[in-house]
């Protein structure tokens, strides 16, 4: 079966799934271990809840370098989204004790860097200040298209110009009921 699914509230019977996955959500999750105990409950005994979160910031280069528009967008209170959220639960010691205290025991943790591309910065920049909540903070701080131009040229000065590639670092890991 496969099936969307709020994880805060799982529409299965408890016990009735060999396998639970999240890709890029857990970050999100506002309690996560009450939402790891949510998944548990759902696992059969032996079953497997299989996800990932990233790494540090510093570990993924494109938003390190947006980070950087933002900061210079934003001299005072730049918007902390990424830093905070996407790579704000990105150490697998608290991500271990997490799911132990749901109950699971993790199998596998594993650390993994790929090579992220994109055609440009500008695309990149795109993306990130529209399809992210950072448009929203950057919309409540007063920026309009001039954030948007300090961004890429951060960007750019970091990254490049024309197609660029970057490591980005995640965490899997595969923990079992």
């Amino acid at each position: 079966m496969w099936q969307q699914a709020d994880a805060q509230r799982l529409p299965f019977p408890d016990g009735g799934l060999d396998l639970v996955v999240c890709q890029f959500g857990v970050m999100f999750f506002p309690d996560r271990i009450e939402t790891f105990t949510e998944v548990r409950g759902v696992l059969a005994p032996g079953g497997r809840f299989l996800f990932n979160t990233w790494g540090p910031l510093g570990t993924h280069a494109f938003e390190v370098a947006l980070q950087a528009g933002l900061e210079r967008a934003f001299p005072v209170e730049p918007p902390r989204f990424f830093q905070t959220v996407p790579h704000g639960y990105a150490d697998p010691a608290v991500v271990t004790a997490d799911l132990a205290a749901a109950g699971f025991a993790v199998e596998d943790e594993e650390e993994l860097t790929l090579q992220g591309r994109a055609a440009s910065t500008a695309d990149l920049a795109t993306g990130y200040l529209t399809g992210t909540p950072v448009r929203a903070a950057v919309e409540e701080r007063g920026g309009g298209p001039a954030v948007r131009t300090t961004v890429i040229e951060e960007m750019t000065a970091r990254l490049g110009a024309g197609p660029v590639t970057a490591p980005m670092t995640a965490y899997v890991f595969r923990a079992a009921a």
